[in-house]
């Protein structure tokens, strides 16, 4: 698979992103249900909800006046209630599943916070079975090949030490058997990164993969010390563009940045970034940083990973080399076997081959 980064990009008018919307990293489970399973979903939990999946949808969706990360979090809050029993777990995971199959993905790892699911009874480890039942069911009625694993996300937060060692628990316990890692996601201001140095220590220690959300609502201080607990990835990242030691660590260690445009310019990660136009996506290019484009969140930030990718094509800051290459790191960097990558290299290869003639 070429890796190299031409400089011109390819005319928007003859470029189908959806060639390159085959691997996606950064995915969260609760920002992607669909407003028709809102809907669904609600009835069984008795949670009430607008009638109309048009109206549920304004509520599932950043709104256009987000002005940070902590407003954009505000909309997880009604797909987290008709979340909270066995059934709704399993059913949300099994239809993003099929409508991940759907758009003719290859593979995606689909992260949730078990801790945000116990209101009803449930403690982490039914919630995780729920989740995997939901996983094996939706894969098994794949008609496109389509490959997934779960990451298990800990929480920002004071007070739930061991509820992120529980987390961190289940992740080694369910490790290959559905999961494939574990995150840190949550307010990054409010809560810094170096506070859960401990938890990843200890992740690190018992060999679990693990990404960390970092470097998109504070500096890049914030992305060192998940480099230092041994992250594979860091989600988002964004925020060292302009810094030329921390783009120099992330290539010399290979860790990717899962980069997600829509979602960083919703919550404003880079304040004197409005226009996709002005994404900095070149400065990781030519500093030779590994990066994958995903979607962060479907439904909130309305969009699919080739809209994302479409985005950055027509907005002149991408071409087909830069988007092979992309592929090439989501894979290289999944948390998936080499065995599983070497295959997974294979039909990506298949599937842009073919697309493209």
């Amino acid at each position: 698979m070429k890796t190299h980064h031409d400089n011109h990009p390819t005319s928007p008018s003859v470029t189908d992103a959806s060639r390159y919307a085959l691997v996606e990293l950064h995915l969260h489970l609760d920002g992607s249900l669909s407003a028709e399973d809102v809907l669904l979903m609600a009835k069984e939990e008795g949670v009430t909800v607008p009638s109309s999946p048009s109206e549920i949808y304004q509520l599932l969706s950043c709104p256009e006046d987000c002005t940070d990360l902590n407003r954009y979090l505000q909309c997880f809050q009604l797909p987290l209630s008709v979340m909270q029993i066995p059934d709704t777990i399993s059913y949300s995971v099994e239809s993003l599943v099929r409508r991940l199959d759907n758009m003719r993905l290859l593979y995606a790892e689909i992260r949730f916070a078990p801790q945000q699911h116990l209101s009803k009874g449930l403690d982490q480890e039914g919630v995780v079975r729920a989740a995997i039942d939901g996983l094996k069911r939706g894969l098994r009625n794949c008609v496109n090949d389509f490959k997934a694993n779960l990451i298990l996300s800990c929480m920002r937060g004071s007070g739930n030490e061991a509820e992120n060692m529980e987390t961190v628990r289940l992740g080694e316990k369910y490790l290959g058997d559905g999961v494939c890692g574990i995150d840190l996601a949550g307010a990054e201001a409010l809560y810094p990164t170096e506070n859960f140095r401990n938890l990843f220590t200890h992740a690190h220690a018992v060999g679990i993969p693990f990404t960390i959300h970092s470097g998109e609502a504070v500096g890049v201080e914030s992305m060192q010390h998940a480099i230092d607990f041994g992250t594979r990835r860091i989600g988002h990242g964004i925020r060292s563009y302009n810094d030329e030691q921390m783009k120099a660590l992330l290539k010399a260690k290979d860790i990717c940045l899962t980069l997600c445009p829509t979602s960083n310019l919703q919550n404003h990660a880079l304040h004197h970034v409005t226009l996709l136009k002005d994404y900095p996506l070149a400065s990781f290019f030519h500093s030779g940083v590994s990066i994958n484009i995903s979607t962060d969140n479907m439904t909130v930030s309305n969009t699919t990973l080739r809209k994302e990718l479409q985005k950055l094509f027509d907005a002149g800051i991408l071409n087909c080399a830069q988007a092979e290459s992309i592929v090439e790191s989501a894979i290289s960097h999944s948390f998936i076997s080499e065995q599983e990558k070497v295959e997974l290299h294979e039909k990506a290869e298949k599937r842009m081959k073919k697309d493209e003639g």
